[in-house]
């Protein structure tokens, strides 16, 4: 399907080997997820939807997105002070969060009505951490086109993580072996990105090259990406993050429990499919961009096979989701399919444009998309309010979040032709 649709060129080469590691990567957690549902009570789901929604917030702030900034220098030089730049980052501004959060943790499981996360939120800033440095490193890593490193990254730490879930609950180890399941697989995947970069000389990135004067330059130079994009990064993720908080804070854990799986196993076909292209796409888009090249055709293509790709796994999810869920996670998460069902349409359009969703930063629109993405999520969050005071059941404020969202993206579509369109000529 793949090849039939990007251009024959590095880019589909590129995309594959992505695509192959985040497949195995995204299956192993899917295939366990019948047995962990098994498990694990929905409860211990609640806690870990609500640590990932933290570390997502946090990863934006504590590297500052400068990390988006390593493949636009010319030379590798100037990229390697950015690399450092955002690692320096993500070690000061975590460190702060940790000590906000062995204060105050209990008391912000409290305000969330989540009272069971309480002990787990220090882990929060740990897997920030990790996550700003790999995230570094990765992107220099696809800077160097080195796409192979990047995938086999991805598929240890699904292991890892899989392997510590699943063998917490059977040792009957008593903490969420979900949440440190997730910590030790991002920190499988630093080590093991680290060891890469190590190994292979045309990856050599040294903290002796790093220089407080290049930095500074850099930070200056790709000042717009802490000023603006992180603000969008951070809009975005206060989206996804404060439906997960304003469901815990007006339903409690077990309706968190259920959304929170149901957005993971949705998600599924997005981080299969989806990060591979965007990782290639925005290389690729970037160099043709530098080289005055045109990319409408490109932007539309891969629109169109991420459309063609996706239609038949949402729309079996939309007619057959509670069943579904049902049949292979347990009777008492037949609710979680029930919301896929509903969430189907709004995650179909979201999978066609998350990943070239990185298109008007290259091409310098990030003040005006910035401007737009406010009204997408203002409509999430406010159809979740909706359906928890006006209609006073969670399921109609996802009915609204669909409709909201077809009729949002449907429009962010046309713009990201649009801007590629202007941009070629």
């Amino acid at each position: 399907m793949l090849k039939r649709f990007l251009p024959q060129t590095g880019f589909a080469r590129n995309v594959l080997t992505l695509f192959t590691g985040a497949s195995i990567a995204q299956a192993i957690p899917i295939l366990i997820s019948p047995i962990l549902t098994r498990l694990y009570p929905v409860s211990d789901f609640a806690v870990l939807t609500l640590i990932t929604s933290l570390v997502t917030l946090l990863g934006i702030l504590v590297s500052g997105r400068y990390e988006m900034a390593i493949m636009l220098p010319e030379t590798n030089k100037d990229a390697k002070q950015v690399v450092f730049l955002t690692i320096m980052l993500s070690v000061v501004l975590s460190s702060f969060f940790l000590i906000i959060f062995l204060i105050f943790g209990q008391q912000i499981a409290d305000l969330l009505n989540n009272h069971d996360a309480g002990p787990y939120l220090f882990i929060v800033p740990l897997i920030a951490l990790l996550y700003g440095i790999t995230q570094a490193y990765t992107h220099w890593i696809i800077r160097q086109r080195q796409f192979a490193s990047m995938a086999s990254a991805r598929v240890a730490q699904s292991l890892a993580t899989s392997g510590v879930s699943l063998g917490s609950a059977y040792a009957a180890i008593p903490f969420n072996g979900l949440v440190f399941g997730n910590l030790i697989g991002q920190l499988t995947q630093f080590v093991y990105t680290f060891l890469r970069i190590k190994k292979k000389p045309e990856l050599s990135i040294s903290f002796a090259e790093a220089s407080s004067t290049g930095m500074k330059q850099m930070a200056s130079k790709y000042s717009d990406f802490p000023k603006i994009n992180s603000m969008q990064a951070l809009v975005d993720v206060l989206q996804s993050t404060g439906v997960v908080f304003l469901i815990s804070s007006l339903y409690g854990g077990l309706i968190t429990g259920f959304y929170g799986f149901t957005i993971r196993i949705l998600q599924a076909p997005a981080n299969l499919i989806g990060s591979s292209i965007a990782a290639v796409f925005y290389k690729e888009v970037s160099e043709k961009v530098h080289r005055k090249e045109k990319i409408a055709k490109l932007v539309k293509k891969t629109m169109k096979t991420l459309a063609l790709t996706a239609l038949p796994v949402f729309t079996i999810l939309m007619i057959w989701g509670g069943d579904l869920f049902a049949f292979v996670f347990g009777d008492h998460w037949r609710e979680a399919g029930e919301y896929a069902a509903i969430l189907s349409p709004w995650l179909f359009f979201n999978f066609i444009v998350s990943p070239v969703s990185q298109l008007p930063l290259i091409l310098n629109r990030q003040k005006q998309v910035f401007l737009i993405s406010l009204i997408g999520n203002g409509l999430i969050l406010l159809s979740i309010i909706m359906g928890a005071f006006v209609f006073k059941d969670i399921k109609w404020g996802f009915v609204m979040v669909s409709i909201t969202q077809v009729i949002y993206l449907s429009g962010i579509i046309y713009y990201f032709i649009r801007i590629s369109e202007k941009a070629d000529s």
